[in-house]
């Protein structure tokens, strides 16, 4: 089998929580011996990263990319506008790429392209054009819904009617893909429902986030029951991440500081610095760039993620799992894992649901450590790579015969 996995950044080196389950797919395939080509778009914010790493999987995956400059910009913008067309998907356009994309099909054939979110969705005519592959969307979120969800939750009316005009252009443009393409395969089965109502007839089935269990060792970490951190790592620049964490600074942390001083919260990531660097908190440490981002979690306690808009499967949580350790997020934030409440993670949707939440941490570290060592045993028995790899190269084969 021969696969072209197309996608709207470069998955190595794992910038992100995207690039980690794009890189996860191909590392799923190719342990599995399908023979895997990347096609990538480089962009100012995620450009490719030349290194030894690179190179060991540039050779694996015979990976070639475009650059595309997405900046905003006011004339592009127009354009979208006038097409009434989401900018957040033209942006990643260029007709560099349809000239890269049609020297490769005539070239090479393949069996499958999977295309990596819908922000690739615009080249599904050159590949149908030019190539016999089955078409296969990874579903990484329902896109729309992000902005819908922050459309809802801003007061602000300039915000408000900018988040609705991206929001239905959006709809429009995601949902129209899924008559394009062969099938699809959601990270959660909460997406993988939605779909589903909207599309019964589609080929899919949910391929979760894989978890190399052999990358993610755990290491000796006894919490400090005299000073317990909590932490948070995720870049700013994503506008979920920048609502949630205001919110809980503000609703939750500050009540918590003045009232257990001897807790301490740890903020890493990219933006964290120039958006909360300023604002006078009391027991928090800002980090803007971790070398490690696994070393980070094993070093501190317990892990916050408090998240109200977004979808998908958020990656940093599925890692933290694996890392053993106890994590405080909303139901949003959990939203297409197989978690139990208090068994494996805790769940607190309000100010006073997460103060009660962390004061319990911070007062009963030994059940604490339990729920962290649940958490990895949840990874273990469902999110493994081998079990989601088999998962996935059965749909392949099922989709290529047409069964």
């Amino acid at each position: 089998m021969k696969v072209l996995q197309l996608t709207h950044k470069p998955p190595v080196p794992s910038m992100d929580g995207g690039c980690l389950a794009m890189h996860q797919i191909t590392s799923c395939l190719l342990d599995k011996g399908v023979e895997v080509k990347v096609v990538s778009i480089a962009t100012p914010k995620h450009p490719v990263v030349f290194s030894e790493d690179f190179h060991n999987y540039k050779d694996k995956t015979q990976f070639e990319s475009i650059f595309i400059n997405t900046q905003v910009s006011v004339p592009k913008t127009i354009r979208s506008l006038l097409k009434r067309s989401p900018y957040q998907a033209d942006r990643f356009f260029s007709k560099k790429m349809i000239q890269k994309l049609e020297t490769i099909f005539l070239q090479e054939k393949f069996d499958v392209v999977i295309l990596e979110s819908i922000f690739v969705g615009n080249y599904i005519e050159t590949i149908r054009k030019h190539s016999q592959a089955r078409i296969l969307l990874r579903v990484h979120n329902i896109e729309y819904l992000v902005w819908e969800r922050l459309f809802k939750q801003t007061k602000k009316p300039v915000k408000k009617a900018i988040y609705c005009y991206l929001a239905e252009s959006l709809k429009c443009f995601e949902l129209s893909l899924f008559n394009k393409i062969d099938g699809y395969i959601p990270i959660t089965e909460v997406d993988h429902r939605f779909f589903k109502e909207k599309f019964p007839t589609l080929c899919s089935t949910v391929i979760p986030f894989a978890i190399n269990l052999s990358t993610y060792s755990i290491q000796d970490h006894n919490i400090d029951e005299n000073g317990m951190t909590f932490f948070h790592i995720g870049s700013m620049n994503w506008q979920p991440n920048i609502e949630g964490m205001t919110w809980f600074l503000e609703n939750v942390w500050k009540k918590i500081a003045e009232k257990r001083p001897n807790l301490m919260l740890v903020l890493a990531g990219k933006g964290n610095q120039a958006i909360f660097g300023n604002k006078n908190l009391k027991n928090v440490q800002i980090f803007d760039f971790v070398e490690n981002a696994q070393q980070f979690i094993n070093e501190h306690d317990v892990m916050v993620v408090p998240l109200f808009s977004g979808s998908g499967m958020r990656i940093k949580i599925m890692e933290s799992l694996a890392l053993c350790k106890p994590i405080i997020t909303t139901t949003i934030g959990a939203e297409g894992i197989e978690i139990t409440d208090k068994e494996n993670i805790f769940i607190a949707n309000t100010p006073e649901e997460m103060i009660q939440t962390i004061e319990f941490c911070a007062d009963h570290v030994r059940k604490c450590e339990e729920i962290g060592k649940n958490a990895r045993k949840l990874i273990e028995n469902s999110y493994a790579q081998e079990i989601i790899a088999k998962k996935l190269l059965v749909f392949l084969d099922t989709m290529l015969r047409g069964i």
